[in-house]
């Protein structure tokens, strides 16, 4: 990975791990008033993927900048021609926000284990690997329904099933 690339990864990870952890949970994971005192709150595993996913978005920057600074001694170039050159990167992202804007607004209509399946089968084309196809398509079903099962049948938790097929 390069210096830039580095430093955008972890931006974007900390920019969006810090909308989930300030903004989305405390909007949409309802927390009861009263909570045994063996049970953990809804909203306690959220948290705790969004606070790792905010350090590591933070250590990637912190890492990044000392490469960034020597990388800056060696080369000068415009804006236009790094845009230009990181042009398909640059359309993926945008397709990578546009997907999640669409998952997390889609979600409550289709339920969790499809817009989970849609969502991962576009992030494994966005990566443009297609060497382990099998895997892609095998971890795009197999993850959702996975993740389903443990939370239904061993925490019972609930995810939101979506008014179009109930």
């Amino acid at each position: 990975m390069n210096q830039n690339r580095d430093f955008y990864a972890g931006l974007v990870a900390t920019v969006f791990f810090a909308i989930v952890l300030f903004v989305l949970i405390p909007i949409y994971v309802k927390v009861p008033s009263f909570i045994p005192g063996f049970a953990p709150p809804p909203d306690m595993w959220p948290r705790v993927v969004a606070i790792i996913g905010l350090v590591m978005g933070i250590t990637a920057l912190v890492l990044a900048f000392p490469k960034m600074r020597e990388a800056s001694r060696n080369q000068v170039t415009s804006l236009g021609n790094r845009i230009a050159s990181h042009k398909t990167l640059i359309i993926r992202f945008i397709g990578v926000v546009i997907v999640f804007a669409a998952f997390v607004f889609g979600m409550p209509m289709v339920g969790f284990v499809p817009a989970t399946v849609l969502l991962l089968a576009v992030l494994f084309i966005m990566t443009g690997n297609f060497e382990r196809k099998l895997w892609m398509a095998a971890l795009t079903i197999i993850f959702p329904v996975l993740l389903y099962l443990l939370f239904t049948e061993v925490t019972h938790t609930p995810f939101p099933e979506g008014s179009l097929f109930f």
